[in-house]
C-alpha cells in the first residue's frame, strides 16, 4: 500500500513538473533569444544553434520554479478532493522518519531535482551558455557592422595610461577576405571620423586629443586565439587631421594613417557564469589567474616596454652634450613585413619624452611647447637593402611605439613635421609627413614579458594608482568566483527548500485551482531568485580602496546568496509543526 502510494504521488508530481519545465525553458529560451536576434541580426543557421544551446541552461534555470509549482498543484488538488483527508485517516501523516508520509514524494522530487540542477549548473550550463555567445560572436565583422548601423559607434579602450580612440562612420560593409589571410577580416567605414583622447586619470572626463576625417576607413579584425579574441586595427584613407587647439597646432593632409592595433581578448569577455566548476576553484585558489587581472597585467608591460623604447631613443640623442657639429642617429632596424631599414638622425638635436611620444628637436628649443618653424636639423631614412628610397629633413620628429599583441615587435610611428622629402622625383615641401612600420623588439624589453603580478605588487617601484589597481582587480576576479560558486550551490538547494514549501502550501491552500496555485509558488521562488542575484552584485561591487582592512562586501554578498534558503527552510519548519498539529 505505501509503495503504490508514494509512486502514485510521484508520477503525479513528476508528469505536473516535466510539463511545466519544458514550458518555462521554451519560453525562457525564445527570449532569451530576443535580444542577441534584434542587436546583431543572426541568420536562420545561428537561431537554430542558439536555440539548441539555450535549451539546456534554460531548461535548469526553470527547475526550481517548475518544482514548486508542481508540488503546490498536485498536493493542492489532493487537498481540494480530500486525497489528503483519506490518507490522514487511514494513519499516514504529514512527515514522518519511520514510515511512509505523505510529503516523502516531494523530498525525493526536491532531491532528485537539487542534484540534477547542481550538476548541470556546475558543467552543463557554463559550456552552452559559452557556445551560445561563441555563436553571436563568431563573425566578429559582422557585430562591427550591426554596430555601425545601430549606434554608428566604436569604441576602442587601448589600455591603461594609453591614448584612446572612438571612431564613428556614417554606414560600414563587411569586405571580402583574403584568401591568404582567411584569420583576418576587414570592414569598410563610409564617413569614417576619429576622435583620440588623452590617457585618462582616475575619475576625470576623457579630454578630446585629435579628430580625423576621412572617406574611407578600413577595420582589420585578425583572430587572436580560438577564444573570441581579436586585435583591431583602423585604417584611414585620404585623411586629414584637426589638432583640438589650434594654437601651435595645423590642420594636416595624410594619405594614410593606423589606429591601433588595440588588443579585444575576447568580445565575450571573462564571465564567471562561462566557467564550469573545475576552472571556478582554480580562480578561487589564485584569483591573480584571472583575465582581468591579466589586462592590466599586460597594460602594465606594455606601458614599461614603451617607457623602455623610448629611453633607448633619448639616450641615443642626450648621451653627449648637443653640439651643432655633432651629430647623433638611432636605427630602428629593419620593417619585418616590407624588409625596409629606417633610421632617424641629425645634428645639435635633444630628446624628451612628451605624453606617449618622443619629440626630437633642435637643443635650444622646449620641446614641451608648441613647434615653431626653424632650421630642419633633424632627419629620417628609409632604404631598401643598398638603396636610399626616402630621406625627410624635419624641423621635429615625433615618435610614438607600441608594442604589438603578440610582444615580438614594436609598432613605430614617425611624423616629421616642417619637412622636406627628397624622393627619386625630386623635393616636396610637407607641413607634416608620417611614416608607421613595425621593427623586432630587443631581447631585453622583450622579457619584461615575463613579469608577473607578484613581480609588480612586490616591486617598490611601481606606482601607488597601479598597485591599487592591481589589488582591486584581484579582489573583484575572487570576490566574482566565490559568489558564482556559493550561488550556484544556493540555486540548486532551492529546489529542495521550494519543493517542500509548495507541498507544505497545497495541503493548506486546499484548492485545484490552477492558478492560485501558481501565485502562491511564485513568491517564494521570486523571493530565492532575487536575494541570489543580489547577493552576486553586492559581491561583485568592490570598492575602489582596497588597501588593509578595507570593508570587502563578500560576507555581506553571501548573506543574501543563502538568506532567501534560509527563510523558506523557516517557512517549511514553521508549516510544518503546524501540519503535524493538524
Amino acid at each position: 500500500m505505501s509503495k503504490t502510494l508514494f509512486w502514485y504521488i510521484f508520477w503525479s508530481l513528476l508528469k505536473v513538473f516535466l510539463m511545466t519545465t519544458a514550458s518555462l525553458a521554451g519560453i525562457m529560451s525564445l527570449a532569451g533569444l530576443l535580444r542577441p536576434l534584434t542587436d546583431n541580426g543572426l541568420d536562420m543557421g545561428q537561431v537554430n544553434r542558439m536555440l539548441a544551446y539555450l535549451t539546456p541552461a534554460m531548461c535548469t534555470y526553470s527547475l526550481p520554479v517548475a518544482a514548486l509549482f508542481a508540488a503546490t498543484t498536485v498536493y493542492g488538488r489532493f487537498s481540494a478532493d480530500n486525497e489528503l483527508t483519506a490518507m490522514r485517516a487511514c494513519g499516514i501523516s504529514y512527515l514522518s522518519a519511520r514510515r511512509f508520509s505523505i510529503a516523502l514524494p516531494a523530498l525525493v522530487l526536491g532531491l532528485l531535482v537539487a542534484v540534477a540542477s547542481l550538476l548541470m549548473l556546475c558543467f552543463v550550463v557554463p559550456l552552452f551558455s559559452l557556445k551560445a555567445q561563441e555563436v553571436i560572436y563568431s563573425n566578429i565583422a559582422r557585430v562591427i557592422v550591426s554596430r555601425i548601423e545601430r549606434e554608428h559607434e566604436l569604441d576602442f579602450p587601448t589600455g591603461i595610461g594609453a591614448n584612446r580612440f572612438v571612431v564613428f562612420a556614417e554606414d560600414a560593409r563587411t569586405i571580402p577576405s583574403n584568401p591568404l589571410t582567411p584569420h583576418i577580416s576587414r570592414v569598410e567605414l563610409v564617413g569614417p571620423a576619429v576622435v583620440t583622447y588623452e590617457p585618462p586619470e582616475p575619475n576625470m572626463v576623457l579630454v578630446p586629443k585629435e579628430f580625423w576625417m576621412a572617406r574611407r576607413a578600413v577595420v582589420n579584425i585578425a583572430r587572436t586565439g580560438a577564444d573570441g579574441g581579436a586585435a583591431l586595427t583602423v585604417q584611414l584613407e585620404d585623411g586629414i587631421r584637426f589638432p583640438r587647439e589650434f594654437y601651435g597646432g595645423s590642420q594636416v593632409g595624410v594619405a594614410a594613417t593606423t589606429f591601433g592595433p588595440t588588443p579585444r581578448q575576447s568580445l565575450i569577455g571573462e564571465n564567471v557564469k562561462f566557467m564550469d566548476v573545475t576552472r571556478l576553484t582554480e580562480l578561487a585558489r589564485d584569483p591573480g589567474q584571472s583575465e582581468r587581472v591579466q589586462v592590466v597585467l599586460r597594460d602594465m608591460i606594455r606601458r614599461d616596454q614603451e617607457s623602455a623604447y623610448r629611453a633607448l631613443i633619448i639616450t641615443a640623442f642626450t648621451s653627449q652634450t648637443p653640439q651643432a657639429s655633432q651629430e647623433a642617429k638611432f636605427d630602428f632596424g629593419t620593417d619585418v613585413d616590407i624588409g625596409d631599414h629606417f633610421e632617424i638622425g641629425g645634428r645639435g638635436l635633444t630628446a624628451k619624452t612628451v605624453g606617449d611620444e618622443v619629440v626630437v628637436g633642435p637643443a635650444n628649443l622646449d620641446l614641451t611647447q608648441p613647434f615653431v618653424s626653424g632650421p630642419r636639423l633633424a632627419w629620417f631614412r628609409q632604404s631598401h637593402g643598398s638603396q636610399q628610397t626616402l630621406q625627410g629633413d624635419a624641423g621635429e620628429l615625433r615618435i610614438s611605439t607600441k608594442p604589438d599583441l603578440g610582444g615580438q615587435q614594436i609598432i613605430i610611428g614617425v611624423e616629421l613635421n616642417d619637412a622636406a622629402l627628397h624622393t627619386q622625383a625630386g623635393v616636396s615641401e610637407r607641413t607634416s609627413f608620417s611614416r608607421s612600420f613595425a621593427v623586432p623588439m630587443p631581447p631585453a624589453i622583450n622579457n619584461m614579458a615575463k613579469r608577473t603580478l607578484s613581480d609588480y605588487l612586490c616591486d617598490p617601484k611601481t606606482g601607488g594608482g597601479d598597485a591599487g589597481l592591481l589589488r582591486h582587480e584581484e579582489a573583484a576576479a575572487n570576490n566574482a568566483v566565490r559568489s558564482e560558486l556559493h550561488s550556484r550551490a544556493s540555486f540548486a538547494v532551492s529546489c529542495l527548500t521550494l519543493v517542500m514549501i509548495g507541498c507544505a502550501l497545497g495541503m493548506m491552500f486546499k484548492s485545484g485551482n490552477f492558478l492560485n496555485a501558481f501565485a502562491v509558488s511564485f513568491i517564494p521562488a521570486l523571493l530565492c531568485v532575487t536575494l541570489i542575484v543580489c547577493g552576486q552584485q553586492c559581491a561583485t561591487h568592490v570598492p575602489d580602496d582596497v588597501a588593509p582592512g578595507y570593508h570587502d562586501p563578500l560576507r555581506l554578498g553571501l548573506v543574501f546568496i543563502w538568506a532567501g534558503n534560509l527563510s523558506v527552510l523557516a517557512a517549511v519548519i514553521y508549516l510544518t509543526a503546524r501540519l503535524q498539529r493538524q
